[in-house]
């Protein structure tokens, strides 16, 4: 059975009925270059609503319109359960993820009867029959939306694109910022009640404030609290272009590094002749120390949310904000200043075509990575570059890394071991009296104040610097 993904766009919600209504499919192309035809589709009168595809694990029922030109329109009911067991566990878990925004995707389940491949990858589905929708965190297909979900508003944020959760295996870190977000200085307090009295993420808040009144175990919550910090930063670095490039130099703050420019190799010489002279260019740089930040608004219902997807979904806009806001960076045009590092557009060589951006790298090859958009990724393949995707891959050789930090109809050619970068420290941070400008939906001279609006304004820091080492980067136009 064949797969198709959507993402979905939730305005409202409705609390009794478990109502959520949008597009299943539509006839753009999805990330893996597959068109289905929503003209072509069969189904029941009902289907099964899944979670992720999973036939064990049915949440609800769903109903499909007739096909339009925007898509294939859905009506799906997540069932209610009363009585306290897995389904009710499961049923519920589905809902609060769908109403809090941590699902905002659909995929449809599908048996093709009539279908072709597209000479570039992927395939036209005439004609199908569908077997299930399903709730999914992974999208494909941009263009298919929720168009509505009754009654609880998403204020400021009615256009939300999909936020996929991130997991922590330890949630000190994060949990210490919902405490404060939750109930300021009163933190510790609610990090007792909400975790229990002896709990890490408790006796944590507790030392980070006054260690001296914490305790014994003040030095071992602390060790958990830097440990959990450590994987913050982990999951931001690891989701950067930074973190997939293979080779990257890490090295201290504030730190001299010896970098060799240019290849310096020995030779043979005979007996009695003089050494030969091997000069290459060997520069002295500076590691320094930066930081990218963000700050987002969220409900206090969200906040106080006691299940694991909360968390989760917290920590995925403040890793993703935080990541998107290095890429940007990265790949941008910026000349080096007191508060940002300089972008590879700044200091790579001009060329067009591939071809002529590999004549004029000057970096290692072997050690050279692809930097390039998710839908100029899709439009290079072919039948002899069938193994980039818009998630990456490979292209003429070389890894390729997907950002939409990069620009369109262009990419970058990037020798990974002339890029020296320092990866430092992470802080999050809970505002909950603050005066918030420039929100969605609100005149730009408008604040709003968040605790009049039970909201919480979350911000992230995270400490980052690099340099580049000259022939590092070739940026490439692509032809139309």
């Amino acid at each position: 059975m064949e797969k198709s993904f959507s993402p979905i766009v939730i305005k409202t919600v409705s609390e009794d009925q478990r109502i959520v209504e949008g597009i299943a499919t539509t006839p753009t192309p999805d990330r893996s270059g597959d068109v289905i035809e929503p003209g072509g589709l069969t189904f029941a009168k009902e289907v099964p609503l899944l979670l992720n595809h999973n036939h064990s694990q049915p949440v609800g029922t769903v109903q499909f319109g007739e096909a339009t030109a925007k898509g294939l329109p859905f009506r799906a009911r997540i069932v209610k359960v009363d009585e306290d067991g897995t389904v009710k566990q499961r049923t519920d878990e589905a809902w609060h993820s769908v109403k809090a925004g941590l699902i905002k995707g659909v995929s449809i389940g599908f048996i093709p009867s009539e279908g072709k491949p597209f000479p570039n990858g992927g395939t036209y589905y005439a004609k199908a029959e569908i077997h299930e929708l399903s709730l999914a965190s992974v999208p494909c297909n941009p263009d298919a939306v929720i168009t509505a979900f009754k009654s609880t508003q998403f204020h400021y944020q009615k256009d939300m694109t999909m936020i996929e959760p991130i997991r922590m295996q330890n949630k000190t870190f994060i949990r210490a910022a919902i405490a404060k977000a939750a109930d300021g200085h009163n933190a510790a307090a609610y990090a007792a009640n909400r975790w229990g009295e002896h709990s890490t993420e408790a006796t944590y808040i507790k030392a980070a404030v006054n260690p001296m009144a914490a305790g014994a175990d003040a030095t071992g919550v602390l060790t958990a609290g830097k440990l959990s910090r450590s994987e913050f930063v982990q999951a931001v670095f690891s989701r950067s272009i930074l973190g997939q490039m293979q080779g990257l130099v890490q090295v201290p703050a504030i730190t001299r590094i010896n970098v060799e420019a240019s290849p310096v190799a020995g030779a043979f010489f005979g007996e009695g002749a003089g050494m030969p002279l091997a000069q290459g260019d060997i520069g002295v740089y500076l590691s320094d120390k930066r930081k990218a930040g963000v700050f987002t608004v969220v409900s206090q219902d969200l906040i106080r949310a006691t299940d694991d997807t909360a968390e989760a979904t917290l920590t995925g806009i403040l890793v993703r904000a935080l990541s998107r806001a290095i890429d940007n960076a990265f790949v941008g045009t910026q000349a080096r200043d007191e508060v940002s590092p300089e972008g590879l557009g700044a200091v790579a060589t001009h060329a067009t075509g591939f071809s002529a951006g590999v004549e004029v790298f000057a970096g290692d090859i072997t050690q050279a990575c692809v930097l390039v958009n998710p839908l100029t990724a899709i439009s290079l393949r072919s039948p002899t570059e069938n193994q980039i995707t818009a998630r990456g891959g490979f292209y003429s050789g070389m890894p390729a890394i997907c950002s939409y930090a990069v620009s369109p109809g262009k990419l970058f050619i990037t020798d990974a071991t002339r890029v020296l970068a320092y990866i430092g420290d992470s802080v999050v941070d809970a505002l909950e009296h603050a005066d918030v400008y420039g929100l969605s939906g609100v005149a730009p001279n408008i604040p709003v104040n968040m605790f009049q609006t039970s909201q919480v304004a979350l911000t992230a820091q995270q400490y980052i610097d690099w340099q580049f080492v000259p022939g590092a980067a070739v940026e490439v136009a692509l032809s139309a």
